[in-house]
């Protein structure tokens, strides 16, 4: 459904960024209106007229690469023809088109709106006239889809201002959210795509689609099986093809076609109907598209495959595991706290996705993630080395409490101030001087702002060591 002159669009250019001065390249205008079909009448392009658009567009952006722009409209034809418009062979009648797109490592957020661009399009078509108003009398809803990626790139934004400035009336079914991917809240009626989803990423939306029954559409790239990190994400329905793979001594020349072999395993064990695809080539050499299609229900694991019960080594920074699998998406409990980006196609998270959506509410967020002054009471720690417990004191008073501590707090000259003074873990013992430290956790009550919290909690650091002999602040 896209045509383009390979000579002139990609030649030893295919890297380089699509600027204002490339827009004539996309210009078709005069070839669709002198160009006929045998029987004299006009051909019918199909989508090359809103390809065009899209990439017109894209050229006023000038940020992205132009072999990104036909790789994503390439998957975005397929995706959208399989699960937006229900065109999926082993589909039934009652299946219902996928209305949610989460477009996941989204980047630039190409993918998200050339679905949305092709879809509105296609419901346009179907009214029988132009929807740019917003109207909208066919039986299926508008889609709506939301890009999550950790952080949302200056190029997005342009993106999206490009965008809205042709298709205005898109712009409430767009949402660009900053979150991590432990933050993701899969959901059967959200389709998980994801396009050039690099390395184990891949691996993971494979795992969660397949343990929760979601629609998949991925396009892998940067194949690789290292142990340490390819093991704790390997979906537990394909655990001994990954196996070969992890086993397997020497080189791997044909890595990528074993590495998505496995991946397209998982999901058919699970119960998935899996389409492959291959868009051209010409746009890049990693060029396969793998579309999952689940089941009524998931599917439990088969007994004869291992349940990835197995201790994995998680390292520092990898993404965290709630329950003993540890290849699924979701996080432990401290990842979701106050936070979290739900997948399901219902009116209250819609809302929600909408305000947590956008450069603001990242910002405001990381403010107060990183900031401790939206404490309503401050809190701080103190590590104190103990004093030794041979060392003779002149009474319980002078032995470090949590109790002294608060007392001491209210000798220090600060009237209407509370303290709430508790222990965190146990005592610590030096493992060569056998010296034992205790952290204590101090909240400040009654205090005006933080800032004057931290000048208390700075007195009572400098004043210990005289006021517990023996102690000394670590």
């Amino acid at each position: 459904a896209v045509s383009w002159d390979e000579s002139s669009t990609f030649s030893s250019l295919h890297k380089k960024k699509l600027a204002k001065r490339h827009i004539p390249m996309f210009d078709r205008t005069s070839l669709q209106t002198n160009q006929l079909d045998v029987d004299g009448t006009k051909e019918d392009f199909g989508h090359d007229h809103l390809f065009d658009e899209f990439a017109q567009a894209v050229c006023n952006a000038g940020v992205v690469a132009r072999k990104e722009v036909f790789e994503t409209w390439a998957s975005a034809l397929y995706i959208h023809s399989s699960f937006l418009l229900g065109g999926n062979s082993s589909q039934t009648d009652d299946t219902k088109p996928v209305r949610r797109v989460a477009d996941i490592a989204a980047g630039h957020g190409l993918l998200a709106w050339a679905l949305l661009v092709l879809d509105d399009e296609v419901q346009s078509q179907r009214n029988g006239k132009n929807d740019k108003e917003g109207n909208f009398s066919f039986g299926n809803r508008h889609l709506t889809t939301f890009c999550l990626d950790v952080q949302m790139p200056q190029s997005a934004e342009l993106i999206q201002t490009a965008m809205i400035k042709q298709w205005p009336h898109l712009e409430s079914r767009f949402d660009y959210v900053e979150g991590r991917l432990e933050q993701l809240v899969p959901h059967h009626s959200c389709l998980l795509a994801s396009v050039h989803a690099c390395g184990i990423l891949s691996d993971v939306l494979v795992a969660t689609a397949a343990k929760h029954a979601d629609p998949l559409a991925v396009f892998p790239c940067c194949h690789s099986r290292k142990r340490k990190v390819l093991e704790s994400v390997a979906s537990p329905y394909a655990k001994k093809e990954y196996h070969k793979i992890l086993s397997h001594r020497g080189s791997m020349p044909d890595l990528v076609d074993r590495l998505d072999t496995v991946r397209m395993v998982a999901l058919e064990n699970a119960g998935f109907d899996v389409e492959e695809f291959f868009i051209p080539e010409t746009f890049t050499g990693k060029n396969r598209l793998i579309l999952g299609f689940p089941p009524a229900t998931s599917n439990p694991i088969k007994e004869d495959l291992p349940t990835g019960s197995c201790n994995v080594l998680i390292r520092k920074g990898q993404m965290p595991t709630l329950d003993n699998t540890p290849s699924m998406i979701n996080p432990k409990a401290r990842f979701m706290k106050g936070f979290h980006v739900p997948c399901e196609d219902s009116a209250a998270y819609l809302t929600k996705i909408k305000e947590i959506s956008g450069k603001a509410a990242a910002n405001r967020r990381k403010e107060v993630m990183h900031n401790r002054k939206h404490l309503e009471t401050p809190q701080f720690d103190l590590s104190v080395w103990l004093p030794p417990r041979d060392l003779e004191v002149e009474s319980s008073m002078r032995m470090l409490t949590d109790e002294s501590l608060s007392k001491l707090i209210i000798q220090l000259n600060t009237p209407g101030v509370e303290c709430l003074v508790s222990k965190l873990g146990e005592e610590y013992q030096h493992p060569s001087t056998g010296r034992n430290a205790q952290t204590f956790r101090i909240q400040y009550k009654g205090v005006e702002s933080s800032d004057e919290a931290k000048k208390i909690h700075e007195e009572v650091y400098s004043v210990i060591p005289n006021f517990f002999p023996g102690a000394e602040c670590r």
